[in-house]
Parts: structure tokens; sequence; C-alpha cells
């Protein structure tokens, strides 16, 4: 063995990478000429980039001038931090994965006295989330393009015996021509090259890889990847297979469409009960053959996911060619998906339609407005099914006091309240409230980080930081008339969601712990999205029990003075039995009102320990 290098120069000079390339010499004849690479050959530019181990650099060949990025790993750190096994298993895969355009190219691999050096393709294009982040979303054609060249990359790399196990937006690199160049083997598990190994590339029924089953490799049981992206049977089994990278895809086809990954919650704990109870869903409009492929991606058992074939060849990759002429072809133009303008909800229950004759458009049926306004313009959706309740809704079960009530999202966040300014009292009111605060000491605005649950029954509920207390401190409904809420950007360009009820305006922004990119769209816009969720499952679910009353009122004899007749249906009365305007019969309730809420059966009090009316 060749003794240690003892200088820096003398590192550079012997760490430097050897290889062999085969020229013509001036007489015409092939040589094979011996080609050395170190440090001393590249001057180094800019920082592209810093991982939790290696700092990525913008270098150019000193001899041919070509741009390369090259990662710099502090030998140091990797033997501190036990990663030498990591960094190994990227240059063997790297090594591996020679022959595709969709791979990042390894060019060498050199040393000197403190790193080591790996030369890599350049990818101009930077990081597909941040141009997704640029653009918010992509449209389908982008969409299938570039999910063409990632499942083309992915299926090279499961005929080279490579399953990544990380596969994300933030992994998937783009070049100067706008194509995928996959990056960040650090964590793939490497089975038998197929080449090599011809029956290696077969697994069980399960699938799951044999080596896995039979624990021969001790990352097998290890955790790895990122949250939103990881594979159910990683999180369940500890293993992981070829279809956990299709999983992968089908987030990734998802985000694209979205703007955001289809599993999200306010910690990793939470995101993985997401992943494992399969709870997600899909935003209004997204594109049918697109929610279709993602369904069968998502699935709990890797089993019974798509194969690579079966997704090459499923309705949403119609016309999209792969292999060569993929790889040959135009990136197309960037541009934000648009869904479709949504078509007018006609609801049937029991005979009874929510939408509005010709002749009675301004008077919408029951006392909830035709087209809501808590919040949004868009009509409320019929919701016929609740989720299953989770682990979650168990534990918080003292909370969750409502008929078949449900946790739709849950996070630590910061919650500002002030009163609304009475805008129609003029500028005294307000001087008169401000002194009011001034004499009852304190200031009116109030910041606190609270647990914030959003639920099924339209509730959205405060409850101590952390959750150790299962306690609600505070209930803000979605179904009061004056509720409203929104995204927000404020001063300091973080975006937050506002909500607006009782007089009382709320804004709710991301603790510093949980925020990672300083309060984007897309943490707004989820929790917004969630809010209308909830308002029109509970919405759907009060329908739903003023038809099973109108039904009971109209095939069960009950006495008036007890059970005032609903009004609003069909069977609730006929027009001989409707009085002249402005006077009632004992048996009938005001047609402006006609809510059970007005049947003073019980007080407040009652009301409070669950004594009040079941409607």
């Amino acid at each position: 063995d060749a003794p240690v290098p003892t200088s820096s120069e003398e590192w550079k000079d012997r760490g430097a990478a050897v290889g062999v390339r085969r020229e013509l010499d001036k007489n015409g004849r092939p040589v094979v000429r011996q080609v050395k690479k170190g440090v001393r050959d590249f001057a180094f530019g800019r920082v592209l980039g810093e991982g939790s181990y290696s700092t990525v650099y913008l270098a150019t060949d000193r001899q041919t001038l070509k741009e390369y990025a090259i990662k710099v790993l502090e030998k140091r750190h990797i033997i501190k931090e036990k990663k030498i096994k990591y960094v190994n298993i990227e240059k063997n895969t790297l090594n591996r994965l020679t022959e595709h355009p969709g791979i990042v190219r390894l060019y060498y691999t050199f040393q000197d006295e403190t790193s080591l050096y790996y030369v890599l393709d350049l990818c101009n294009g930077g990081e597909l989330l941040g141009v997704l982040k640029r653009t918010g979303t992509f449209d389908v054609e982008c969409t299938r393009y570039y999910g063409a060249q990632i499942l083309d990359a992915i299926e090279y790399m499961h005929s080279r015996g490579v399953i990544h196990r990380d596969l994300k937006p933030e992994n998937v690199l783009l070049d100067d021509q706008m194509h995928v160049k996959i990056t960040d083997f650090g964590t793939a598990r490497l089975l038998p090259d197929p080449r090599t190994n011809p029956d290696a590339n077969s697994e069980g029924t399960d699938g799951l890889d044999a080596d896995s089953r039979n624990g021969d490799d001790g990352r097998a049981a290890s955790f790895v990847g990122t949250a939103e992206y990881v594979s159910p049977e990683l999180l369940t089994h500890k293993n992981a297979c070829k279809a956990s990278d299709l999983w992968a895809f089908g987030c990734i086809i998802y985000q694209l469409l979205a703007g955001r990954p289809p599993f999200k919650a306010g910690s990793e704990y939470l995101t993985f009960q997401k992943i494992v109870n399969l709870e997600y869903e899909f935003p209004q409009g997204f594109p049918p053959a697109a929610r279709d492929l993602v369904e069968r991606c998502l699935v709990l058992d890797p089993a019974r996911r798509l194969t690579i074939e079966h997704i090459k060849n499923h309705e949403f990759f119609n016309g999209q060619p792969f292999g060569r002429p993929l790889w040959r072809s135009k990136a197309p133009r960037l541009r934000p998906y648009v869904p479709p303008a949504p078509e007018p909800n006609i609801i049937q229950l029991n005979n009874f339609s929510t939408s509005p004759s010709p002749n009675s458009r301004t008077q919408p049926p029951n006392n909830q407005p035709s087209n809501p306004t808590n919040g949004s313009n868009r009509p409320a959706r019929i919701i016929t099914e609740l989720p299953p309740p989770t682990q979650l809704d168990i534990e918080w079960s003292p909370v969750l006091t409502r008929n078949n009530e449900r946790i739709l999202k849950l996070g630590d966040l910061m919650v500002l309240s002030a009163p609304i300014p009475n805008g129609s009292n003029g500028k005294g009111s307000d001087e008169g409230h401000r002194k009011l605060a001034r004499f009852f000491g304190g200031s009116t605005t109030k910041k606190r980080q609270r647990l914030v649950m959003v639920t099924s029954s339209g509730r959205v509920l405060l409850a101590p930081a952390g959750g150790e207390e299962k306690r609600a401190k505070q209930e803000l409904s979605l179904l009061s008339p004056d509720t409203t809420w929104k995204t927000h950007q404020d001063a300091k360009g973080q975006y937050v969601w506002c909500l607006d009820t009782g007089g009382q305006h709320f804004t709710f922004e991301e603790t510093k712990s949980s925020s990672n990119s300083g309060g984007d769209l897309a943490f707004a816009e989820e929790w917004v999205e969630s809010l209308e969720r909830a308002r029109d499952m509970a919405l759907s679910q009060n329908m739903a029990s003023d038809a099973a009353f109108g039904e009971m009122s109209s095939t069960v004899s009950t006495p008036s003075s007890t059970l005032v007749g609903r009004g609003n249906t069909a069977d609730g009365f006929s027009t001989n039995d409707r009085p002249s305007r402005g006077h009632l019969s004992k048996g009938q309730a005001p047609l402006e009102d006609p809510t059970p809420a007005k049947r003073n059966r019980f007080s407040k009090r009652q009301s409070r320990n669950g004594l009040g009316p079941a409607f």
C-alpha cells in the first residue's frame, strides 16, 4: 500500500482521479492516454447549494472551460456524523446510473487532505420545486411532460437495481434545456445489478425486495425519505420497495397540479398519520384523468399500485412519447393550471331541491343562503360521507362533542385576535372603543400560540398549544352569517389566513418552529381550503338532518304544541292550510324563520350541557 500523503500539495496530486481516454494520434492510430483530474484542474466559483454535510459549487474545468457542479464533502464531518456509508452509496449508485439523460451524471471523484469531491452535471434550471413555487402550479401539459421524464428516469433506475427512496421535487433538477435530472442518491437502496444477476430484478408478491424481507441490510429497517412523500410501507413495515418510488411519483403528480403535496400536517407525526390512513383530498377542478392516476398510485398496499408500464399506458399519458423521443422533445412553456369553472350545484334530497326556482331566486330554502358567502363565493359542495374516525379523533373525543364530528386539520399556530372596528359609526366610535380599552387596562389585541382544529361540524376550535390538554379554550363557528375568511399577505410579505366572526378579527400565522419558508401561500391556502371543506360538510349534515326531520314530521302524528311544523318541504303544509300574510296558526312556524332553534324548550344553560335540540 502507498503511504498516506503528508502535505497538502501531495494530497492534491495523489488524491486526483485517474482515468483513461481513447484518442487518435496524428497518424490516425487509436491510443490510450491517462487522464488525471484533481482540485488544481478546476476553478471554483459561487455556491450553488448546501446540504447537511456537503456544499455544491459552480466550477470550471481549466482545460476545457466546461462548467460543472462540484459537491464538496468535509471528511471530518462525515466521520463525526457517521455518514461514510451514505457517501459511498451515493458514489456507487451514480457509477451504476451512467447511461440515462434523466439522471445527474458523476464524471470524477477525487479528494484532498480535508474533503471529498464529486464532479457532477451542472443543472442551470435549478430545482423543480423552485420552478413550481414561481408558477404556483403546472398545467396538464407541463405535468404530463415532466411526469413522463421522471417516470422514465425511475424505470431506468429500477432496471439497474436502484430504489431512490427519497423522490421529491427538491431532488429533481432541471438542466439548461429544462429537462429533468434526478439527484441525491444518498439514501438510495442498491439491489443486485440485473445486468450481472438476471434474477435480481424480480420482487415478491408483497412488493418488497428480497433483501429487505430477509433483513440482510440493516438500512432496510431505518427511516429514510421526507415526511410528505414517504410511503406507508416504510412507516408500517420499515421496508422500502420499488413501488415506494411510485408512491412518491403519485405525490409529485398531485403537487404539480395542486401546488402542494397531498399529505401535509402541522408536524411529521400528524403527516405520517395522514399517510397511513390515506387521508387526502383533491382540490376543486383537479383534472379527472390525473385524479384517477394519483388514486391508483397512492394505494396503501404496494403490490396493488400501478406498475410503471401501466402508468405509461394510463389515460393521463395518452399521446405522450417515452424513451429517446421524450428526451429529444422541447420542454413545454411553463403555465399554471387553471381549473374549469364549476358547474352549478343541483342537490336533490327526498324530492327537495336546493336549486332555486325562477320565481323564488331571492328567497332561498330554509335559512341558509343559496350561494353561501361564508368566506367564499364558491357554491357549497355536498359531502355525503364522513372520513372514518382516526386515533386523533379518539384522543380528542372530549372536545369533539358534536354528532360524528371529525378533525379535518390540526396544527400549532400563532393566533392574533382584535375587535373589528365599527365602521358605521365612524371615527368617534373607534375613539370611544380605544378609550374604554385603556380604561379597563391592557391592549385589545391578543396574541397567543394555540393548537387550532378545524372540524367537520363547521367549527374552529382553539386548544392550548402542544395538545397536552384535551380541552377547547375558544370555539369559532363557520356557519354564522357574519363569519368570513380569506388569505392575506401581511406587511412582512408573509401569507396568513384571517377569520372574522362575532365582531372579532382573528389572524392565524405559522409558528417559527413549523415555518420553513416564512409563511408561504400554500400554508394559508391549505387552511382556507380546510375551512371551506368543513363548512360544506356541516351544511351537508344539516341538510340531511332537515330532510330526515321533514320526513318524520310528515309521517308521524305529533301534537302541534310540542313539534312545530317546518314548512320548508312539500309535506310541511299545503297551500290551503297556509294562513294569510302576517298571521300564524297554532301548528305553523313563521315562514321568515322556520328553524327549530326558535323552540325554546330548554334554556341556554341546559343546551350547553347537551340537552338542546338534536337538529
